[in-house]
């Protein structure tokens, strides 16, 4: 972090682990509830009288199949809301520019609570735009991101609930750092 203050970096957004806090609590408490589904199912299917009565009726076997299926989806919502939230403790994280470029370090989450912390260091020579993304499903937006697009073709991606500021507020900012950099 002093190294990056030393070249005139200049903080752009403050990273918010309240909110990915609230969001590994949201995605657990929906975990344990899938879980709790898939377990019931695989108790009902034991314990109750699900036997097939005609030749068109579903098998026995394939209610276990599906109580493990639910059981496996809420189990990895679980964890991974438990490594959300243990991911929000990671230090330090910043977003951050200046006149020679972007400087990011996030959590990136991974598959059964895992993550590891990610670091970008991107010069403006590199950039080619800074796009505000918006998800939408039906055309209801659900979810923005901020995406740099570089020259090379790939893009580095930052979602919303990383940083306390609004994507627009992070991309507008960006964009004078640029112009200001001459770049």
């Amino acid at each position: 972090m002093k190294n990056l203050d030393a070249m005139g970096m200049q903080s752009v957004a403050q990273y918010a682990p309240a909110r990915i806090i609230l969001l590994g609590l949201a995605r657990s408490i929906l975990g344990l509830m899938i879980l709790g589904m898939g377990a019931l199912v695989i108790w009902a299917t034991y314990g109750g009288e699900m036997r097939p009565t005609k030749p068109g009726d579903m098998p026995q076997w394939w209610m276990y199949v599906i109580g493990a299926a639910f059981a496996f989806g809420g189990f990895a919502l679980f964890s991974g809301g438990l490594g959300r939230m243990v991911s929000a403790l990671a230090r330090p994280c910043y977003f951050m520019a200046g006149p020679e470029g972007i400087a990011i370090r996030v959590p990136k989450q991974g598959w059964f609570g895992r993550f590891r912390v990610i670091e970008y260091n991107l010069p403006w020579d590199e950039i080619r735009q800074i796009v505000r993304f918006t998800h939408r499903v039906h055309l209801i937006p659900v979810a923005t991101e901020l995406r740099i697009e570089l020259h090379a073709g790939s893009a580095v991606t930052v979602e919303r609930h990383y940083f306390s500021a609004s994507v627009k507020q992070i991309q507008e900012e960006l964009l004078t750092i640029r112009a200001v950099a001459g770049r």
